[in-house]
């Protein structure tokens, strides 16, 4: 889509920028140009600039000297130092949302988990990834502990680029990938923060092994 400033300069374009890493528009090795992208967004190259850094922060770049700016592969060490943590963050978000959501947030999860279900029958890759962080964004506000979100959220760049990876590999598998969010959500109802956790562990492993099996096929 094209690129509209508004706001925050530098977030904006690092966003867009990290968009088309995660979709891999800009794929893995592929040179990135401070000019071009610039010229494409309408900007100078100054925020293009300080995004590169942001997206070295996030593990979607790599600043190489005498080479420049180079978006980076996703390793098998990458995917399980980021599950390593993913599990261990997304397991405490819900066991707190199981103890501490209102009837408001599972307003919302429910939302999220109908919107996950109907992508999932109609194998829609795209949606199913979207909805699953409407999911996860919901379940971090019923959690109530803004640190928690500020550090699951630091992760999304490379979460979701992982994720979106997996998912664009998996159109016939997303039926039976749904029941763990249905299982969350109903353990959450039910205030059972052992086994909501115990589900998002679950989760989490699962989709470590599928991302790795990935990275090796290649």
């Amino acid at each position: 889509m094209p690129f509209q400033a508004n706001g925050n300069l530098v977030e904006q374009v690092t966003d867009y920028i990290s968009e088309k890493i995660v979709r891999n528009e800009f794929k893995p090795g592929t040179r990135l140009y401070d000019t071009k992208l610039a010229d494409e967004m309408g900007v100078s190259r100054t925020p293009v600039r300080e995004a590169f850094r942001v997206l070295e922060r996030n593990l979607l770049v790599e600043l190489i000297p005498r080479r420049g700016v180079v978006v980076t592969e996703i390793s098998e060490t990458q995917i399980n130092c980021f599950y390593d943590i993913y599990e261990q963050l997304y397991a405490l978000v819900a066991r707190r949302a199981a103890e501490n959501h209102t009837l408001s947030d599972l307003a919302e999860i429910d939302a999220a988990l109908v919107n996950i279900e109907r992508c999932a029958r109609k194998k829609d890759t795209t949606g199913y990834y979207d909805h699953i962080f409407e999911f996860a964004a919901a379940g971090m506000k019923a959690a109530r502990n803004p640190l928690l979100e500020a550090l699951i959220k630091d992760l999304w760049p490379s979460n979701r680029r992982i994720q979106y990876a997996s998912l664009s590999q998996r159109s016939d598998d997303l039926q039976e990938n749904v029941k763990i969010f249905q299982r969350a959500t109903e353990y959450m109802k039910k205030r059972n923060g052992d086994l909501s956790e115990a589900v998002i562990r679950e989760y989490a492993q699962t989709e470590r092994r599928f991302a790795l099996s990935l990275v090796q096929k290649h």
